[in-house]
């Protein structure tokens, strides 16, 4: 029997990207649950509208989400890169996507998608405990606090980024602090931010633990003629080429651990006492509540000031 390259663009690849996405795939569950339901007996999916889409979003949300619905959550996958259609008032699967998956596929896709949701929510919950116990430490315990930092900002897999994000920000938010700056973040449950992960001035941060020079064409096309600083565990020369004057500057992990934590902790270490990191940490934390209280206001995509 002939396979199929791995490298065929399907739903399954498609979704894989996703994993651990809350709004992508909590648009996404509903659809293929109903494609699986209607094709295990003998039917053609009709898809779903934006309400029924809107029951299932909220019924994950229930169990692991912790985020509320926007329409907007279903402009993206109608793009050509994405995994919808829309016609006679119902959201469908693109069918392109379908072509070839079996039922037993799209349920095992089911299931993956699922637990990386799940998977998700229990490693914000493990950390919001690990922070709420690090940041409760006497004052004096610095290294506990510096550790704690290094480890979270260098978990760089998994999880959409989502850590490599928080930490990232919380470092550098406070690091800017320190000499007058302010720095804000983007809530990363909308989709709408226009490329802008943190703010600062006339400028943005867009953030990602993808070093794909891909990546950076689609985050260049984003907010045109704005300053921006890219934020990656790792720039390689490819990047750096590509990037030229359109990026005010680079942020690497090296940098992270090496200049603004290393100034951070220098401080402290000075003083005795751990004020920035304990800032950093409670920034983190936070963040990761925030993520998963997901308490959304404005659902322009406007920054949510701390």
């Amino acid at each position: 029997m002939k396979t199929r390259p791995s490298s065929a663009r399907n739903l399954r690849s498609v979704l894989q990207k996703q994993l651990g996405k809350r709004t992508v795939l909590g648009v996404a569950i509903p659809l293929l649950e109903d494609h699986i339901s209607e094709a295990a007996v003998g039917r053609l999916s009709l898809g779903l509208t934006d309400k029924q889409i809107e029951t299932g979003f909220r019924q994950l949300a229930a169990q692991f989400l912790h985020s509320d619905f926007h329409s907007t959550y279903l402009a993206r996958p109608l793009r050509d890169s994405g995994f919808l259609d829309f016609s006679g008032g119902k959201y469908q699967l693109r069918p392109s996507l379908l072509t070839g998956l079996t039922i037993e596929e799209l349920r095992a896709l089911l299931d993956e998608v699922t637990q990386s949701l799940r998977s998700a929510f229990e490693q914000r919950q493990a950390a919001i405990r690990r922070l709420e116990e690090t940041c409760a430490l006497p004052e004096e315990h610095l290294e506990e606090r510096s550790a704690l930092v290094k480890e979270y900002l260098s978990q760089i897999s998994g999880n959409g980024g989502e850590m490599f994000e928080v930490v990232s920000f919380a470092v550098l938010r406070e690091y800017f602090r320190t000499f007058g700056f302010s720095l804000q973040r983007f809530s990363t449950t909308h989709a709408n931010d226009g490329g802008m992960d943190f703010v600062a001035g006339d400028a943005i941060y867009q953030v990602t633990t993808d070093e794909s020079v891909a990546k950076v064409q689609r985050d260049l096309r984003k907010s045109p003629g704005t300053k921006r600083v890219l934020v990656r565990p790792n720039m390689t020369q490819k990047v750096f080429d590509f990037s030229g004057h359109q990026v005010l500057e680079t942020i690497e992990l090296n940098d992270l651990l090496n200049h603004f934590i290393a100034w951070l902790s220098g401080r402290d270490t000075r003083m005795k006492h751990s004020t920035h990191l304990q800032q950093v940490l409670e920034i983190a934390l936070e963040e990761f509540r925030r993520e998963d209280r997901a308490e959304i206001t404005d659902v322009s995509g406007s920054p949510m000031v701390n």
